[in-house]
C-alpha cells in the first residue's frame, strides 16, 4: 500500500464466476458510507488475473474456491503464484474448519463463508487482512535482517492485530505487544512480568510451556486451542516459532496469536447431556466414556456402522482436558493407499508427482487436540506400521522427509470390524491391535436403545435446522414417534438421520412428511381383485380397498397393531377405527 491509500478507495480484484454473488458483494461495499469505501474489478477465472494486473493495480485479492480452471485450495496456490505480493482473503460456500485452517497456513489472509458474512465482517476481514499481510511482510524482513532496526521492528510489532509476544531462553516475557495486552486490559508493561499461569491458569500454563519449549528446541509449532479469558472463552490459533541471533543459535520464542472464536461458534455444539438418554445401554456407555475423557489413553470403538461412534469421539474430546484445542477426523476406508499416508502424515514438497509445496497431515492440524481414525480395520498394513511407531514415540516423518515431527495429539480409533478377527486372519498388526485396545467401548445399535429415539429426533432435527437454516423446526406427532420406534433400523442413528434429512428437504411449511421405512416385513406383492364395472359404489369399493389393507397389514406384522399402524402410515387410532367399522377380528388374518 502507499502513502495515499486513506485517501483513496481500496482497490480489490474479485474472482468469482457466480454472477449472483458478485453483484449481491459489490453491492454490500457499495452500501458502506463510512472510510474511503472500495473499487472492485470482477474476473470469473484465474486466466483472467495477469490481463487485468496488466490495466490496473489492486490493494488485495477476493477469492473463490470455486472456479471454471481450479477447485478447492489448488486454486489459491495457483493465484498466488500469480500475485505473490498481494494479500488474498478466500470465500468459499462450504463451511468446513479444516479447509479454513489450511488456507490461512497457505498464506490467505482469511476465509470467509458465504453464507455466514455480514456487511461489518467482509469490512473488518478485508480491511484486517491488507494490514495484516503488509505487517507480516515487513515482519519477516525484520526476522530475516535479525532484527537490525529496532525501531521498525516496534512499529510492526505494536501495529499488528493479532496478539503477539516474544520469549527469551528462560521462557521470560521479553516484548508483548499492545493487541496481546489489550486481550487482558493492560499495558504491555504490566504484563512482561507476569508468568503464564497468572495470565491462563495451571493446566492451560503446563500446556503453553510445552509447546514454547518446543520452539526453543527448533519446531515451528502451530495450534489451536480455548482459553478463558476474563470469564469468556476464546479460541486462537498459534504460531510458534523459534527465534535465532545471527549465528544461528536459538535465543528465544515469538507466538503469534489468531482470534478465531467466531468460526468456532458457527460449529453445532452438543444439547444432549449423557442423563437425559432414557436407555440402560446409552446411560452405561456414556458413563463409561465420562471416565475416559478424564484420561490421556487411545481409545478404540467398536460398533456397527452408523451407530454413533463419530458423535462418541467427538464428545470424549469434548469433555476431556483436551477440549480447548482441535478436533478432527479421518475416514480411513475412504482414501486410497496412495493417499493415506500423505493425509494422515503429510508430505514435503516433491515428495511425489504433484506435490509442489509441504502439506501437513491431519495428525499436524490435531496438535493439542484428537484425532478420530473412522474404520481403522481399512488402514493398510504399512501405515498401521507407521502409526505404532507414532503411538510409540509421539513423532513421525513426512512422505518425503527426513526429519522427525513430533506431535502432541490423542489418538481415537474406531472400527466396525471385529479387530480380533482382522487380527487372526492376518490384515491387521497384532503390536497395534493391544496398542489400541487399552480402552475399548462397545457402541450399542439402535435396535438395543429404541427409547433414545425420541431424544435423537429432537437432536438431529436441531443440528439440521440449523444446517439448512431454516425458521423453526417442524413438529413430530406422536404416532409417527411411535412409528419410528417399532422399526429396527439396520443402518442406525445415520439411516435415522437420513430419513429426517429427507423429510426435511420435501417440507413445505406445513405437515412433516416423515416415510419410516419397511418394518421388516417382506416385499411381497400383494393383489386385490374387484369387479369392474361393479354394482358397488365408489365408497363401498375404496372402503372394501381400506379393510383389505389393514387386515394384509395385520397378517405381516402376526396382528400388532403398533407395527401394522406404521406400515401404513397412519395412526394407531385410525388402525383401531378401522378394526372396530369393518369388524376385523384375529381370526380374519389367517
Amino acid at each position: 500500500m502507499n502513502e495515499t491509500m486513506n485517501d483513496r478507495p481500496l482497490r480489490i480484484l474479485l474472482v468469482e464466476d457466480n454472477p449472483i454473488d458478485a453483484m449481491v458483494l459489490q453491492d454490500e461495499l457499495r452500501r458502506i458510507e463510512s472510510g474511503p469505501g472500495f473499487a472492485i474489478t470482477v474476473v470469473s477465472r484465474i486466466s483472467e488475473i495477469a490481463p487485468a494486473l496488466e490495466e490496473d493495480s489492486f490493494d488485495m485479492v477476493l477469492l473463490d474456491l470455486g472456479l471454471p480452471d481450479g477447485e478447492g485450495l489448488e486454486t489459491l496456490e495457483k493465484v498466488r503464484a500469480i500475485v505473490p505480493d498481494l494479500p488474498i482473503v478466500v470465500m468459499s460456500g462450504l463451511d468446513d474448519e479444516a479447509v479454513a485452517i489450511e488456507a490461512v497456513r497457505q498464506s490467505a489472509q482469511d476465509y470467509i463463508v458465504k453464507d455466514r458474512w455480514n456487511r461489518q465482517l467482509l469490512v473488518r476481514s478485508l480491511t484486517y487482512s491488507i494490514e495484516r499481510h503488509r505487517l507480516m511482510l515487513e515482519r519477516e524482513l525484520a526476522i530475516q535482517a535479525s532484527l537490525e532496526s529496532e525501531q521498525r521492528f516496534r512499529a510492526i510489532f505494536d501495529g499488528a492485530q493479532d496478539a503477539i509476544y516474544v520469549k527469551d531462553r528462560n521462557l521470560k516475557f521479553t516484548h508483548i505487544n499492545p493487541a496481546m495486552a489489550s486481550l487482558f486490559g493492560r499495558r504491555p508493561s504490566e504484563l512482561l512480568s507476569a508468568t503464564d499461569e497468572e495470565l491462563y491458569g495451571r493446566d492451560a500454563a503446563a500446556q503453553v510451556k510445552s509447546w514454547d519449549m518446543r520452539a526453543l528446541d527448533g519446531e515451528t509449532v502451530e495450534e489451536e486451542h480455548t482459553r478463558v479469558i476474563y470469564g469468556e472463552p476464546l479460541t486462537f490459533l498459534d504460531t510458534r516459532i523459534p527465534l535465532r541471533n545471527a549465528h544461528g543459535e536459538i535465543v528465544g520464542v515469538c507466538c503469534i496469536s489468531r482470534n478465531i472464536t467466531e468460526r468456532k461458534r458457527a460449529i453445532p455444539q452438543d444439547r444432549v447431556k449423557p442423563t437425559e438418554y432414557p436407555s440402560l445401554a446409552m446411560r452405561r456407555l456414556m458413563k463409561q466414556a465420562e471416565r475416559i475423557a478424564k484420561t490421556e489413553g487411545t481409545v478404540l470403538l467398536q460398533g456397527e456402522s452408523g451407530s454413533g461412534k463419530d458423535y462418541l469421539a467427538r464428545w470424549i474430546h469434548d469433555n476431556s482436558d483436551r477440549r480447548r484445542g482441535p478436533y478432527f477426523a479421518i475416514n480411513c476406508a475412504a482414501l486410497t493407499q496412495e493417499l493415506a499416508e500423505s493425509e494422515l502424515f503429510g508430505h514435503e514438497s516433491g515428495a511425489f508427482t504433484g506435490a509442489r509445496g509441504r502439506k501437513k497431515g491431519m495428525l499436524e492440524l490435531a496438535e493439542g487436540g484428537t484425532l478420530l481414525l473412522n474404520e481403522i480395520g481399512e488402514l493398510p498394513l504399512s501405515l498401521q506400521s507407521k502409526l505404532l511407531t507414532f503411538l510409540d514415540t509421539r513423532s513421525f516423518l513426512r512422505v518425503g522427509g527426513e526429519r522427525s515431527v513430533t506431535v502432541d495429539a490423542r489418538l481415537i480409533a474406531a472400527t466396525h470390524r471385529e479387530l480380533a478377527k482382522e487380527l487372526s486372519e492376518g490384515r491387521f498388526l497384532e503390536p497395534l491391535y493391544y496398542r489400541l485396545e487399552v480402552f475399548t467401548i462397545e457402541v450399542p445399535p439402535m435396535r438395543e436403545r429404541k427409547e433414545d429415539i425420541p431424544i435423537l429426533v429432537e437432536e438431529i432435527m436441531a443440528e439440521l435446522a440449523d444446517r439448512m437454516h431454516l425458521s423453526h423446526i417442524p413438529m413430530i406427532d406422536q404416532s409417527t414417534l411411535d412409528g419410528l420406534t417399532t422399526y429396527n433400523w439396520p443402518g442406525n442413528v445415520r439411516e435415522l438421520k437420513n430419513a429426517l434429512e429427507r423429510a426435511l428437504m420435501l417440507w413445505d411449511g406445513s405437515r412433516l412428511d416423515l416415510r419410516i421405512p419397511s418394518h421388516g416385513t417382506t416385499d411381497e406383492k400383494w393383489s386385490r381383485d374387484l369387479p369392474f364395472p361393479s354394482y358397488w359404489t365408489l365408497r363401498e369399493v375404496t372402503d372394501e380397498v381400506t379393510k383389505s389393507m389393514c387386515m394384509e397389514a395385520l397378517r405381516r406384522t402376526k396382528g400388532n397393531k403398533k407395527e401394522a399402524a406404521s406400515v401404513l402410515r397412519i395412526s394407531r387410532d385410525a388402525l383401531y377405527r378401522y378394526i372396530r367399522r369393518f369388524k376385523i377380528k384375529p381370526e380374519l388374518l389367517s
